[in-house]
């Protein structure tokens, strides 16, 4: 009878660590208590107190186990305790730099608009000023002086410096002004020819070869005529279309059989029957 009360609960289900700490101990202590009456009572036999004694160092063994069990299920606990705030804090972290590198792109950002407003101003300002003084020049909004040498040179070096600037707009002003207004003029062909030049800068290829066919038409007889055909047949087999190229080729050829470029198209279209 004493042994049953002792073990009674040893049939039972699985409990967490902590609940079956408490049993364990409830069980060591009556255990205890069984062992104390037993030899008080003088009636116990060797057999019995040894049995007694085996269960409560089973009982003080699993005590140690649930202990240690409790131990190590606290120091995970803690080791997940501590990565969950060392988390928060890299995550906080992250977040505080990260805000700051926005607030110093939207600095940059302010900077950068302020910029280009203070850039805006400037080229209008210029742009006003080449306006004006376009305005001033012969032949560009002021009435045109009778025709003459200087006036045509100086519109065509104003050209070419645009032209060297990448102005094209107010370099082909200055070309126009020499082909309208100074057609016979020397530089005239010259002026033209520019003036397909500049759209081939602007990429604007279409614009550029009926510029460079206005030379033919408007100057026929001028060397840049065959300069201007052999020119344009090199843009026209640049933009692949091979016909065309080979249309501007043969016009040199027969146009202009003894010029430079004549001799320049045959090789040109040698190469074209070879591709």
């Amino acid at each position: 009878m004493r042994r049953s009360s002792i073990t009674a609960g040893s049939g039972r289900g699985r409990r967490g660590p902590e609940r079956e700490g408490v049993a364990l101990l409830r069980r060591f202590a009556a255990a205890g208590v069984a062992l104390l009456a037993v030899a008080a009572t003088g009636c116990a036999t060797k057999n019995d107190l040894k049995q007694l004694r085996s269960e409560v160092i089973a009982l003080q063994a699993r005590q140690d186990s649930l202990f240690q069990e409790l131990l190590s299920q606290n120091r995970v606990l803690m080791d997940s305790m501590r990565a969950g705030t060392e988390l928060v804090y890299r995550v906080r972290g992250d977040l505080g730099f990260q805000l700051q590198q926005m607030e110093q792109q939207l600095i940059q950002i302010q900077e950068l608009s302020g910029q280009s407003q203070r850039r805006l101003a400037e080229l209008r300002e210029q742009w006003e000023s080449r306006a004006g003084q376009f305005a001033s020049l012969p032949g560009l909004g002021a009435p045109m002086p009778p025709e003459g040498g200087g006036d045509a040179e100086q519109l065509y070096a104003l050209g070419m410096e645009k032209l060297s600037e990448g102005a094209t707009t107010a370099a082909r002003m200055a070309f126009e002004g020499v082909v309208n207004s100074h057609s016979t003029h020397e530089l005239a062909p010259d002026a033209q020819f520019q003036i397909g030049e500049s759209y081939l800068i602007d990429q604007d290829y279409d614009r550029a070869l009926r510029e460079l066919e206005r030379v033919v038409e408007l100057f026929p007889d001028s060397p840049r005529a065959p300069q201007a055909l052999y020119r344009a047949g090199l843009i026209a087999e640049e933009r692949r279309n091979i016909s065309k190229a080979r249309e501007y080729f043969n016009r040199v050829q027969r146009g202009y059989p003894r010029s430079d470029e004549a001799r320049m198209a045959a090789d040109a279209l040698r190469r074209l029957r070879g591709s």
